[in-house]
């Protein structure tokens, strides 16, 4: 978790750090910037699981607008999608915070988010996916933003993003 001067939410939480090239979007990316300025040339191509961040939001007692993996993108390939199930049962488990989760992986995000074995992923530990909600539903504080560096790449990820 970190304080943040990103003027349109609080925290960060980062799951997990690293990305790979998607799109020219990519070429000036902040996050390889700043990940590299600590951990030399390259290190930013190579995505890291931190597992042991995944509960961090739990133990914030105020709540707070959440800049989910502002150092990575969650839908980037090499995430297996039971990790990414685990950053959404965090979220459901801590409904006092709004997440938000940006992605130029328009295509991940949906197809993972609509597949059949979505909502299994989500409660193959009964004991942790909360009670109450169903996983079929979006998280209602959950916000899915597909970013966009032209309009060539929003005429290609907004339609396939929404529709």
């Amino acid at each position: 978790m970190g304080k943040t001067s990103i003027e349109w939410t609080d925290q960060t939480w980062n799951p997990l750090t690293g990305c790979t090239k998607v799109s020219p979007g990519c070429d000036n990316c902040y996050a390889k910037t700043m990940h590299e300025r600590f951990n030399g040339p390259g290190s930013f191509d190579t995505v890291t699981l931190h597992p042991e961040r995944l509960s961090q939001p739990l133990r914030w007692r105020s709540p707070h607008k959440v800049f989910v993996n502002s150092m990575s993108d969650l839908f980037e390939a090499s995430v297996p999608d039971e990790y990414i199930a685990d950053v959404f049962t965090v979220m459901a488990q801590s409904p006092q915070h709004t997440f938000q989760i940006l992605t130029k992986r328009h295509a991940r995000l949906r197809s993972l988010l609509t597949s059949p074995h979505w909502p299994e992923l989500l409660t193959r530990d009964p004991n942790v996916w909360p009670r109450d909600l169903d996983p079929e539903q979006p998280l209602s504080n959950v916000w899915l933003g597909v970013s966009v560096e032209n309009q060539q790449w929003a005429d290609i990820r907004v339609p396939a993003s929404t529709g």
